[in-house]
């Protein structure tokens, strides 16, 4: 069953109550957006010695430090990280369950890319970011607000279950490889670098260069819907509601929380399709018949014939023969404050 994470509503209107939030931050010194000026992020956060912070890098250490946050009573935990940070801290919130109760979350744009950050954090510098916080938890000066997102549980042959944000495979796991390879590196900041590599995909399209965009077969099956099998471009699956330059690629009717997007090898009517499709609504000429799917599900299951990507993070199933499980797997709460 899908686990809903319920948070303390008081927390939201503390100046009468007189409860306030119990702050603390993870810190991933080796996110893009942390190698530079990480010592002015830890000088604000020594000016609350309330506050807690632990510095992670792995898995095993956001889980101890959420461990450690539990202990002492956190109950708004702040993410200084990418989002492969974020990965790890909703893997280690709905698997191995650290807290009692589910803390609220907060995401600074401290990564690379920083998708899950651009659309449920907090934009702009983290030190601002953290200066607002903490003002708020001091005076209650702002306009706090709550962002409730479904994630993701992902079950892959021969993996650990993972919950995240985004989910992509084919060209989008070729992608990344591309960019760790030829873009990321080059000191480009924010989403510029993504930015281009979406560009060079755009390009490769148009060109018809398979070097850069090679089909994958694929077999999908949305909730109790039959099979399908095609050669596929393109697939994602996310509960974000902006993803990289603000798109927005779903257009599907059905209620269910994950949104389900693929592209058939070889489409029809591509560059004329790309507007409507980046906007949200297929249009004229997204649609199946042009080789553009779009649907809501709660639990889609893919044999893959490559690897995907999980927040930015590379993995390949163990075998094609067993299909990589996404469902809903519970929600998430995160603040805000304007």
């Amino acid at each position: 069953a899908a686990i809903e994470a319920p948070t303390d509503e008081v927390l939201l209107d503390f100046s009468t109550s007189g409860r306030r939030p119990r702050i603390g931050v993870l810190i991933n010194p080796l996110s893009g957006g942390n190698r530079n000026g990480l010592a002015t992020v830890r000088n604000t956060i020594a000016g609350y010695p309330q506050v807690v912070q632990s510095d992670v890098q792995t898995p095993q250490d956001v889980l101890n430090a959420l461990l450690y946050f539990a202990r002492k009573d956190v109950n708004l935990v702040v993410v200084s990280g990418g989002d492969g940070t974020v990965q790890a801290v909703l893997t280690a919130l709905f698997h191995n369950r650290p807290f009692e109760k589910f803390p609220l979350l907060t995401v600074l744009q401290s990564g690379t890319a920083s998708m899950t950050a651009r659309d449920v954090g907090f934009l702009g510098s983290p030190v601002k970011a953290l200066q607002k916080l903490f003002r708020w938890t001091q005076t209650g000066d702002g306009k706090p607000s709550k962002i409730r997102r479904p994630v993701l549980r992902v079950a892959a042959p021969g993996h650990p279950i993972r919950y995240g944000m985004f989910f992509g495979a084919a060209a989008i796991y070729q992608g990344i490889q591309y960019f760790h390879r030829n873009v990321n590196g080059r000191g480009f900041r924010g989403e510029v670098g993504p930015g281009l590599t979406i560009l060079r995909f755009l390009w490769a399209l148009v060109n018809k260069s398979k070097d850069f965009t090679a089909s994958v077969p694929l077999t999908v099956k949305l909730d109790q819907d039959p099979s399908k099998q095609f050669d596929c471009l393109v697939v994602l699956i996310s509960t974000l509601e902006r993803l990289l330059l603000g798109m927005h690629p779903y257009w599907g009717s059905e209620n269910g929380s994950l949104h389900y997007t693929a592209v058939k090898a070889g489409p029809r009517h591509l560059l004329r399709a790309l507007p409507s499709f980046f906007r949200g609504f297929s249009g004229y000429h997204g649609t199946p018949e042009n080789g553009f799917y779009s649907h809501n599900a709660h639990e889609i299951k893919l044999n893959l014939a490559s690897g995907f990507t999980l927040d930015g993070q590379l993995y390949t199933p163990e075998n094609q023969q067993e299909p990589t499980v996404v469902r809903d797997g519970g929600t998430a709460t995160f603040l805000g404050i304007s």
